[in-house]
């Protein structure tokens, strides 16, 4: 009964946890059916827990010292043994109850790395590769945890990863620049002339829009191939990819001229982002 009680409270703490970092996601789980729902919190989450360590870490030791706490609490023990970190210990109950691969949860953990240290990406194949292990796991994760692990679950996740990635480290760039990281691929800056000196003192400039742009417009096809790769998901599964009811909208806002890319971060208003979940999970698609 007192463990009962305990994984209880560690999946309450999970979903506020939710509800405060990452309002979007939290809506989204509440479509998925009610005895999937405290596993998709707990990656959730752990997913925020993850984006926090690379916003507070005022150095690169510092951050990798949490990221190894998350990656141990992964490896090792299981749902009876406590941690002590609500989160963790309902992210340790998700994967008893629903089998989940501990490598995809790992590769989480591990994609945060090169930004935390300040590496850009050389290209977009090397910004695919990481975007796949954080936001992908998340996506095949949550397909997962609902029920579906076929292989056309996870060549949806990638590309959904892939679009929804891309529109996270946009809306997230003018506070990565702040701190002198820089987690776009380096090679798109530079096909386009983009002067990264005067991008790290936070100037904008046509060169750098037409970058993002070009960015944007991955963004854009990744999800058009998503979206032919849907109706292969199982359909009790597919409330694990509402977040990508977000992503036209926000790759819309940050094409406005009058958007500043490394000023200001793009947001909805809560009203139509919950709308356009509810709209999508209505449809079943996205």
């Amino acid at each position: 009964m007192a463990s009962t009680a305990a994984t209880g409270a560690d999946d309450v703490s999970a979903a506020n946890l939710v509800r405060a970092r990452d309002r979007d996601r939290y809506w989204t789980a509440l479509f998925a059916a009610d005895a999937t729902r405290p596993a998709l919190f707990a990656l959730y989450a752990f997913n925020a827990e993850l984006d926090h360590v690379l916003s507070v870490a005022r150095e690169p030791l510092a951050g990798q010292i949490r990221l190894k706490w998350w990656r141990d609490a992964i490896e090792s023990g299981d749902a009876g043994d406590k941690t002590g970190n609500p989160v963790a210990d309902a992210l340790r109950t998700a994967i008893a109850a629903h089998d989940l691969p501990r490598e995809r949860l790992l590769a989480m953990v591990d994609a945060r790395v090169p930004e935390l240290f300040g590496d850009s990406p050389a290209d977009m194949t090397e910004f695919a590769g990481l975007v796949d292990d954080s936001h992908g796991g998340l996506f095949e994760l949550a397909a997962a945890a609902i029920g579906d692990r076929s292989d056309a679950a996870k060549a949806a996740a990638r590309e959904a990863g892939l679009a929804l990635g891309l529109v996270e480290t946009l809306r997230a760039l003018p506070a990565s620049v702040a701190r002198g990281r820089l987690p776009l691929p380096l090679a798109v800056l530079d096909a386009k002339g983009v002067d990264l000196e005067a991008m790290g003192r936070g100037e904008d400039s046509p060169a750098l829009r037409a970058a993002l742009a070009e960015l944007r417009g991955e963004a854009a096809a990744a999800l058009q191939r998503f979206r032919e790769r849907q109706e292969h998901i199982a359909p009790h599964a597919r409330a694990a990819f509402l977040p990508l009811a977000l992503v036209e909208p926000y790759l819309e806002a940050m094409a406005a001229p009058s958007c500043h890319p490394l000023r200001d971060r793009v947001t909805l208003n809560p009203l139509g982002r919950f709308w356009r979940i509810w709209r999508a999970a209505r449809r079943n698609k996205i």
